[in-house]
């Protein structure tokens, strides 16, 4: 009987190490065969991973937005005005998905045109008003986002937010240099009809050039927004905004509810509504006690082309029991575009408004006066006018104009008008 000899592998290796054996002999022995195979199995593996990636990465879309403004400001207590001539320049990306991955990232860059005879805030000018614009270039938004599921995403890294009307989360988009934030976010409907953002905030990158003092607040704080439609109704929302920031002053928690919608009244018109209260109370290392409500009614009529709104925004404030604040909002939309009232009075403020917009001939027109007071004690800070007019050249071309002329009428405040001329591009 015939008997097949395997090769002793032991012996082979030896024998090799001699010189006595070729490495052809070891290369045919089945062992390294199947480890061969393995291996390349494996590289082909890592270059399809690779290769989707690449196409993922190729797959993107680019955006470029060009917005070039001028801003003047006469502001009484400075001899000169300001002339502000900037613009600024947003280049993004944007990834598709590659299974349950996305992402983008954004540069933005602001450069002033001419002599710069504004106050930047960092340009060392300080005989003239302010205009919050100040030149540099930064990482707008750099995320990742997962896909937990078909109802939740969640999203890490530098991101834009805007919660609600932005009252207490926001981009403050008006502002060449936007508000961004380092956070990790989850958002989605959790079960039918409810819609959750959670955002745990470790830094808010503000509308300062990053080398500013003012630049960058740290945070340590939890963003939690709940909300239902209820047909033919409006929405309800719920939040929870624990701000626990680096400007101990502005840390706060606060809670509050809000419900807007509209009815339909006929065919040509719908009534509006909206109602928010909220409280909020010192919270973290602030050095301040804060106990201060908030509410917001407003009702109005939207009339074919012409919507006309009457409203209240109260910030309550006091000496003893400190303003209430919202540190994280697009401050610029609320009370006033001449941006009196960044900072709520120490005895509060009470925003009593009239707002009519509409459009014509293609041109969209809003046109808003406010009368601010204290909310507590007798003051009567002053009264604004507010006007704006866009109109759409063409497909991402927009060109605007705005003025503000707010009225002092305590010496706390002074008289103050700002006037924009601007020109937005979309690619």
């Amino acid at each position: 009987m015939k008997t097949t000899m395997k090769p002793n592998r032991t012996a082979l290796v030896s024998l090799a190490s001699l010189g006595l054996l070729t490495t052809t002999a070891l290369a045919n022995d089945p062992t390294d065969i199947t480890a061969q195979e393995q291996d390349a199995a494996e590289m082909a593996e890592s270059q399809d991973t690779w290769t989707g990636i690449r196409e993922w990465i190729g797959s993107g879309e680019a955006y470029l937005k060009l917005r070039t403004r001028f801003e003047s400001v006469d502001q009484d207590g400075f001899t000169d005005d300001a002339h502000a001539l900037t613009n600024r320049t947003l280049l993004g990306y944007k990834l598709g998905n590659y299974g349950k991955f996305s992402g983008a990232v954004e540069f933005e860059d602001v450069r002033a045109i001419g002599n710069g005879g504004y106050n930047s805030t960092d340009n060392g000018v300080i005989n003239r008003p302010v205009v919050a614009d100040p030149e540099g270039g930064e990482v707008t938004q750099a995320y990742m986002t997962y896909a937990f599921s078909d109802r939740m995403t969640g999203t890490f890294g530098r991101q834009r937010m805007i919660l609600d009307n932005a009252r207490f989360v926001g981009n403050v988009g008006w502002r060449q240099n936007e508000q961004t934030f380092d956070a990790a976010a989850i958002v989605g409907e959790p079960v039918d009809g409810l819609n959750l953002v959670y955002a745990y905030v470790q830094n808010a990158n503000r509308i300062f050039e990053e080398s500013s003092s003012a630049g960058n607040i740290g945070s340590e704080s939890h963003i939690l927004n709940l909300s239902h439609d209820f047909e033919d109704i409006g929405k309800l929302t719920a939040y929870a905004y624990m701000l626990d920031l680096a400007a101990a002053a502005a840390s706060t928690d606060t809670v509050g509810v809000r419900f807007t919608g509209k009815h339909n009244v006929n065919d040509d018109t719908d009534l509006l509504y909206n109602l928010e209260l909220a409280q909020q109370d010192d919270a973290g290392d602030n050095p301040n006690t804060v106990d201060a409500g908030y509410m917001l009614a407003e009702v109005g009529l939207s009339m074919d082309a012409v919507t006309v709104k009457v409203g209240m925004e109260t910030l309550e404030g006091s000496v003893a029991d400190g303003a209430f604040s919202t540190p994280l909002a697009t401050l610029h939309k609320f009370n006033g575009w001449a941006d009196q009232f960044l900072a709520t009075p120490t005895t509060g403020l009470e925003d009593t408004y009239v707002a009519i917009s509409g459009k014509f001939s293609g041109v969209s027109l809003i046109g808003v006066y406010h009368d601010f007071s204290s909310e507590s004690g007798s003051g009567d800070w002053g009264s604004e006018l507010d006007f704006q007019a866009t109109y759409p050249l063409k497909e991402g071309m927009l060109v605007g104009a705005k003025y503000a002329d707010f009225s002092a009428d305590d010496a706390a405040y002074v008289d103050t008008a700002k006037m924009w001329l601007w020109v937005a591009m979309s690619f």
